[in-house]
Formats: C-alpha cells, structure tokens, sequence
C-alpha cells in the first residue's frame, strides 16, 4: 500500500479547486475594474501556469516530440 499517493492525489484535487477558484476571482476583478489588458495578460500566465503545473507529463511528451523533430530521432 503506497499512502503517498493518494494523499498526492488528494492534495492535487484540492490545489486545483483553488487555483481555478482564485483565477476566476481575478478574473471578475479585472472585468469589473474594466482592465481587459491586464483580464488577457493574466489569462495567458495562468493558462501556461496551469498546464505545466497540473499536466507535467503532456509538457515532458511535447518537449520530447519537439527535440526528436527538430534535431532528428
């Protein structure tokens, strides 16, 4: 039995609940305050935080992918 995991598991649920709560806060406050530059600079940053934190293993493959064709298997 591995326990570290599903406490992992769990904490990673939890994580990810907050962060999207949290983005979509900023997100409200930046629509409301009328600030649309800030609303798409803030969008992009957590998008690209998003992905290399809750999907690693996609970003590790697609690098991966990208080496091999660029500089050859």
């Amino acid at each position: 039995m591995n326990f570290g995991e599903n406490i992992q598991e769990w904490f990673s649920v939890q994580i990810g609940a907050l962060f999207f709560v949290v983005i979509g806060a900023m997100a409200i406050f930046f629509l409301a305050k009328r600030e649309f530059s800030r609303f798409v600079g803030f969008a992009v940053f957590a998008l690209i935080v998003g992905v290399f934190v809750f999907t690693p293993e996609s970003v590790k493959s697609l690098g991966g992918k990208l080496w091999a064709t660029v500089f050859g298997a």
